[in-house]
């Protein structure tokens, strides 16, 4: 897509042009060194930065360029406002050593940390009473954002606002931090303002219910929304060796035929299947020949009842409240068209591991070992990328070439080869995920 330009800002065509004009305005050729040229130049450059201003404004009334607050105000414009951070939440123990003959009152909004930089506070107020050692209390974090996730169980262990409960002795977090999310970024938000228009269908497009899922939850980044699905089995009576099968929108590429032992039949060789006007025919020949009854299995489409499937940042499986949150806003009534049934689930995973061998030269051996195998190296940034999305199959390519070209635009160097045993190519369903199963075996080997 080509750069949107309202106003010239070249250096070289502004500085020629000024340049033109002077030596118009004075009658004779300005040479380097003449003090009017270096005034020239000077005016030249300020022009060329007023230019780039004024262009840059002008560029953000473009959805393509506009950013933070302008970005906001076109968002405004379509109903479509950033989504604020999420708060991560975990549970709290606050403890005594021994029991004390008098209950102790934990206030709502008490300040408890583990590093003191990371502050979460009760969500209500608790007692620990008397005769009790312990009492356990909902906390969430001081602050949104996802800096506040994956604080492990027992790191959190101070209390800060140690003068309103004196009579504790400790507190520690029983679970994980999790559900933290920052503030929606200017290109997802970008993303879900151009989807806009889809929301305004009263039909239920994928498109409309995608936006409103993206727009339940600041941790959501990517939803799969689809018709359900069912898997029929039946046994067919034949009559003069056919058999018969009527339903609306059945699926006869997923149809499988059984012969009597168990074992698949064989299409063209022991029956032929047509489908059409909601019946579908078989036409039974070789083993299936002068069956009485035949087993089959088939897939169909249940319109009416939509699948929605989201991920969250990073590939990370969505919570319990983050699918409420996603059910919650599709299934509004003013989203929701009243013949629809939504249903909400988390994404299947399917795991895979890495085993590979890369080569490179002795002169850039250390370079390429970092920009490989390195932090937010080619393998991590494959790992990321290929599990952040639904709908993508496990593409061992895609590894193969960022290992090769580990990123064009900074130069960095490459392996001259590689060879990748795992993962394999595998086709994935929409609603499955690729997940690292944390199995690595990497080597490399210097030549030359």
């Amino acid at each position: 897509m080509s750069e949107l330009k309202f106003i010239e800002t070249t250096d070289e065509t502004i500085y020629t042009d000024i340049l033109e004009e002077l030596e118009n305005g004075v009658g004779e050729p300005l040479y380097p060194g003449d003090e009017r040229r270096i005034f020239g130049d000077t005016m030249a450059k300020v022009i060329v930065t007023v230019y780039n201003t004024v262009n840059d404004a002008c560029r953000q009334k473009m959805l393509r360029y506009a950013r933070g607050t302008v970005l906001d105000a076109l968002g405004e414009n379509r109903d479509v406002i950033r989504l604020d951070p999420t708060y991560a939440t975990t549970t709290l123990r606050f403890t005594v050593t021994e029991a004390v003959g008098s209950n102790i009152i934990i206030p709502a909004g008490l300040r408890v940390t583990g590093d003191f930089v990371h502050y979460f506070l009760t969500d209500t107020t608790a007692v620990l009473y008397a005769g009790s050692l312990y009492v356990d209390v909902a906390a969430t974090a001081e602050e949104g954002g996802t800096d506040y996730n994956n604080i492990d169980e027992g790191e959190i262990s101070e209390i800060v606002d140690v003068s309103d409960v004196p009579l504790l002795d400790g507190v520690t977090n029983l679970t994980i931090t999790e559900g933290g999310g920052d503030r929606e970024e200017d290109e997802p938000y970008r993303e879900r303002i151009r989807e806009a228009e889809n929301k305004l269908s009263t039909a239920g497009p994928a498109k409309a219910y995608k936006y409103w899922a993206l727009s339940a939850n600041s941790l959501v980044t990517d939803a799969v929304v689809e018709s359900e699905k069912e898997t029929i089995t039946r046994t067919l009576k034949t009559y003069a060796g056919h058999a018969f099968q009527g339903g609306a929108n059945l699926l006869p590429d997923t149809l499988v035929v059984f012969l009597s032992d168990g074992s698949e039949a064989t299409a063209g060789a022991d029956y032929t299947a047509e489908y059409a006007d909601e019946l579908l025919t078989l036409s039974l020949s070789g083993s299936l020949a002068g069956a009485e009854a035949v087993k089959i299995q088939i897939g169909r489409n249940m319109y009416g009842r939509v699948k929605i499937v989201p991920i969250c940042a990073g590939g990370q499986i969505p919570s319990e409240e983050v699918l409420a949150d996603v059910l919650a806003a599709c299934s509004a009534d003013d989203v929701r068209p009243l013949t629809d049934m939504v249903t909400v689930e988390a994404p299947e995973t399917h795991e895979y591991d890495i085993e590979l061998t890369y080569y490179t030269t002795k002169a850039n051996e250390s370079e390429v070992v970092q920009n490989v195998e390195g932090s937010g190296g080619a393998i991590d940034q494959y790992i990321n990328w290929q599990g952040s999305t639904l709908n993508q199959d496990i593409n061992p390519d895609e590894l193969r070439k960022r290992i090769l070209c580990p990123d064009w635009a900074d130069d960095l160097i490459g392996a001259t080869r590689v060879q990748i045993i795992k993962p394999e190519y595998t086709e994935l369903n929409s609603t499955t995920v690729a997940k690292f199963s944390g199995k690595k075996t990497v080597k490399h080997i210097v030549r030359g």
